[in-house]
């Protein structure tokens, strides 16, 4: 009797070569929006083979990366020494209460199928006036168009936002202060103060 060998998704099987495939992150286009200092503990929620954190680290106190996939937490681990990886789901934050000031996704909430309960788990991690950063596309930008299409033709199955729809999603938490930023036309920076 043979074990069935289970597939691995996408994001594993091309772990070892993604940061190629994407680039380097543009740290210093965003950088202005991120308002890191040297007393922050961020989380880097689906921070993947640490692209942004490798760098980020370098601007915080303390960096977490919050990934689903083992095979991009092992190219992480080779590309810094200190940061500090989890395995598990971003709608299951395997943190304490109030335990982070930070919370960064990076072009990531369009992948995250539970993004309510995502929020919701954010909202409780955070500590009092930390700041929850959402980088991602907007939707309702044409050219976006062709983007979720390639990552329909995939099978990702990304439920990609405008950033009024994850306004309304994080006002069932009473965060202070909400901002919405735009870098440029394809992206927005979604931040919220708790």
């Amino acid at each position: 009797m043979s074990k069935k060998k289970k597939k691995k998704d996408l994001f594993s099987r091309i772990a070892s070569y993604y940061d190629k495939l994407i680039g380097d992150f543009d740290y210093h286009s965003l950088k202005e929006y991120l308002d890191l200092n040297q007393n922050d503990i961020l989380l880097d929620i689906g921070g993947g083979t640490g692209r942004a954190s490798k760098i980020l680290e370098k601007e915080v106190n303390q960096c977490i990366i919050l990934e689903r996939s083992i095979e991009m937490l092992k190219q992480a681990k080779k590309s810094s020494k200190s940061l500090f990886l989890i395995q598990g789901l971003s709608n299951k934050i395997p943190l304490k209460n109030n335990s982070v000031n930070k919370i960064f996704l990076n072009d990531t909430i369009h992948h995250i199928r539970e993004q309510k309960e995502t929020i919701d788990d954010c909202y409780y991690v955070l500590g009092k006036q930390g700041k929850l950063i959402i980088r991602d596309y907007d939707r309702s930008y044409f050219w976006n168009f062709f983007l979720i299409l390639f990552e329909k033709i995939l099978m990702f199955k990304s439920k990609f936002l405008t950033p009024f729809e994850l306004e309304e999603m994080v006002k069932n938490h009473p965060f202070e202060d909400i901002n919405i930023k735009r870098p440029n036309k394809s992206t927005f920076i979604f931040e919220a103060t708790k």
